[in-house]
C-alpha cells in the first residue's frame, strides 16, 4: 500500500474513533498543518496531526519538532488542544498532547507506544 493510502486511511480510522465518542470529526484535505478537527458542542476540541507507519518491525515513529511546533500553534489559534496521534502495523491508536512532546529534545521526537486513544478519550471526557 502506498504512503498516501495508509495516511488516509489512518486518518480515516482516527476520525471514526472520535466519531464513536460523540464527537464531529472531520479531515482536512490539505493536511497542512493538521490532518483533523474535531468539534463537540459547536466548540473545536482537538486539531490532530495524524503519524502511521506500516512497517511490520517498527515500534516507533519520530516526527519532527517543526510538525509539532505547528500543529500546537494552530490549535492554540483556535482554542482547542493540539494532539498528535500515530500507530504501526495492525496496532490500536495512540495520542501524545504536542505540548508535551514539545518539551522532549532534539529536532526529531521519538514516538513509541502510549497512550490508547479510546483510554485518552474516555479519560477526557470525565475532566
Amino acid at each position: 500500500m502506498h504512503n498516501y493510502k495508509r495516511g488516509y486511511n489512518f486518518e480515516i480510522r482516527v476520525r471514526d474513533e472520535f466519531r464513536e465518542k460523540g464527537y464531529v470529526a472531520e479531515r482536512k484535505a490539505a493536511s497542512a498543518p493538521y490532518d483533523l478537527i474535531i468539534m463537540k458542542d459547536g466548540r473545536i476540541e482537538f486539531i490532530i496531526d495524524a503519524k502511521k507507519t506500516g512497517q511490520r518491525d517498527k515500534d516507533h515513529i519520530y516526527v519532527d519538532r517543526e510538525s509539532i511546533e505547528s500543529v500546537k500553534k494552530e490549535a492554540e489559534k483556535l482554542g482547542s488542544v493540539p494532539l498528535i496521534v500515530y500507530g504501526f502495523y495492525r496496532t490500536p491508536i495512540y495520542v501524545e498532547l504536542a505540548g508535551d512532546l514539545i518539551e522532549r529534545e532534539g529536532k526529531h521526537i521519538r514516538l513509541e507506544e502510549g497512550v490508547k486513544l479510546s483510554s485518552f478519550l474516555d479519560n477526557y471526557a470525565t475532566d
